[in-house]
């Protein structure tokens, strides 16, 4: 009896004594860093790889994409770059070069050790991570490695009635030389969770709740567009609501593109769904103060009292797209403009906005802003995309300001984003005073045409004008039926003048086409504009109390 129990204890002694040695044998492992791939890419780093992928979706205008995706070696080149940034000579082959300095990244001391490298190797769902070491005294070293292999996915999911971009990093293996030790997760939660309410996997929840989210069960970390707002933004800072209009439309548009397959990694943005092929507004005149800002609504009266023609109780105040866009130079000018730029090592890119300008279609107002990207070295070569905001004209309550509502944003040339990213775009575009929500608000702009005589009942787009629906007010109403009782005649008269010779040929084909009578006018200059008002204005003025109709 004794002898056995003498057996059983020399045996538990001996597992004692041998387990260590077991680990310490299972965990031995040899390790080469990748030299080969070094030589093939020297100097290769992230920012090098970041700026020529960006340059080739820049020239190519018909690229879908901006990959993000690099090789294996290129990887294992530009992780070096990072690691060994402290030692130039590591990896180089040159053996004139002292062997400790090429053999280790990061020393441990003299002559114990030090940090081999990394290995990387990219797979189709996901990426292989293989660093070793040595550890001893006197060249006498214990070699082991860390291996872990990954998987990556990218995916939408919703959260909150949100749909958002997921993503999500799961741990397949981990192994310390050739022992594999992720089993033992599942061992550790199991005892912690008799000690602690939550387990291991609560613990490290808590633990990585500031930045992201961890589920122990399926190894897995994952974060989220919020999260990542959260991570690279604080509340206060200044560029969050860019960040957060940016992340958000990539969420919008599903514009990430996973780019993992065999010995290549990485993301892809799908830029191309933005491109753009729209080309700036060229307004033929530019008002340059507030004396060509008057004589330009002066003139522009023009097609108040032509609106007379076809009768009625109100006139039209006509405002053609053209000079719309000269207001909007004169008001908004460079405030809106954009221009910043970013670095990969000594490339410089430009991110610019070009000026704000509108066209009428489809009886709205489409405010278009152009974008631009280039690098700095080679502007030639540009990713153009383009924010349209299709709005609805309207007059505020209180009369006083133009009020241009935006329910739909197209982006580029084929993509729209629904009116509940409305207001992120607009963060995206930049913060701009005119601004508010969802809403463009050109402030007091209707003290141009309001008057004690008349009121401004609405305001519309007809065809290729800006329509201001003008009511003359009290007494003022039976002026109104005298300027459409001496209207013809006093257009009979001016369109003698063989300059408005245009404007003559739409009157004697039809009297009341007033539409073509705007349409022929602004063929004319400014200063013929100013000259036939005043002819017009003139000429009227001697049967009809003209100035109690006018703004």
């Amino acid at each position: 009896m004794f002898k056995w129990i003498k057996r059983v204890i020399k045996l538990a002694l001996l597992l004692i004594v041998l387990t260590p040695v077991i680990v310490l044998v299972v965990m031995y492992k040899g390790y080469s860093a990748p030299v080969d791939d070094f030589s093939a890419n020297e100097g290769l780093s992230f920012n090098d790889i970041a700026s020529n992928k960006l340059d080739e979706f820049i020239a190519d205008e018909n690229a879908l994409s901006f990959d993000f995706v690099l090789t294996s070696s290129e990887a294992n080149a530009a992780l070096k770059d990072i690691y060994a940034a402290e030692n130039p000579d590591f990896g180089k082959t040159d053996e004139t070069i002292d062997l400790n300095a090429r053999k280790y990244a990061i020393a441990f001391g003299n002559n114990n050790g030090g940090f081999k490298g990394v290995t990387l190797a990219f797979n189709e769902t996901g990426l292989t991570i293989e660093a070793g070491l040595d550890a001893g005294f006197s060249n006498i070293y214990y070699q082991t490695t860390l291996y872990l292999d990954l998987d990556i996915n990218i995916e939408q999911v919703e959260v909150d009635n949100e749909l958002i971009t997921q993503y999500k990093l799961t741990i397949k293996e981990i192994k310390f030389g050739n022992m594999p030790i992720l089993w033992m997760y599942d061992a550790a939660d199991f005892i912690v969770s008799r000690f602690t309410e939550d387990g291991l996997n609560g613990l490290i929840q808590n633990a990585v709740s500031g930045f992201g989210n961890y589920d122990l069960k399926t190894k897995s970390i994952w974060v989220n567009t919020k999260d990542l707002i959260n991570l690279i933004s604080k509340e206060d800072d200044p560029n969050r609501l860019m960040i957060e209009a940016l992340l958000g439309f990539v969420d919008e548009e599903e514009l990430l593109v996973s780019g993992f397959g065999e010995d290549v990694g990485g993301i892809g943005i799908a830029l191309g769904k933005m491109r753009s092929t729209e080309t700036p507004y060229q307004t033929t005149n530019q008002i340059s103060d507030e004396t060509e800002l008057n004589n330009m609504f002066e003139s522009q009266l023009t097609t108040l009292l032509l609106s007379s023609i076809t009768g009625g109780s109100s006139l039209n105040y006509d405002m053609h797209e053209e000079t719309f866009n000269q207001l909007i130079e004169y008001y908004v000018g460079e405030s809106m403009d954009m221009s910043q730029t970013f670095e990969f090592d000594e490339n410089i890119y430009v991110l610019e906005t070009l000026p704000l300008y509108a066209r009428f279609i489809d009886n709205r107002v489409h405010f278009t802003i152009i974008m631009k990207l280039y690098n700095q070295t080679d502007p030639s070569k540009v990713f153009q995309t383009d924010f349209t905001l299709v709005s609805i004209p309207s007059i505020s309550d209180d009369k006083q300001d133009l009020v241009f509502t935006i329910d739909v944003i197209h982006i580029g040339d084929d993509t729209t984003v629904t009116n509940n990213k409305v207001a992120t775009i607009l963060n995206l575009v930049g913060e701009n005073e005119m601004i508010v929500g969802n809403q463009i608000i050109l402030k007091d702009f209707m003290g141009n045409f309001a008057g004690q005589s008349t009121t401004v009942d609405s305001v519309a787009v007809s065809g290729k004008y800006l329509r201001f629906v003008v009511t003359p007010t009290g007494a003022n109403a039976a002026i109104l039926a005298e300027l459409q009782d001496a209207i013809d005649a006093a257009l009979t008269t001016i369109l003698l003048n063989p300059d408005y010779a245009a404007l003559e040929d739409v009157y004697t084909n039809d009297p009341t086409d007033t539409e073509g009578l705007l349409d022929a006018l602004n063929t004319l200059t400014p200063q013929e504009q100013q000259a036939f008002y005043n002819s017009l204005y003139l000429t009227l003025g001697t049967s009809v109390d003209v100035d109690s109709l006018l703004p």
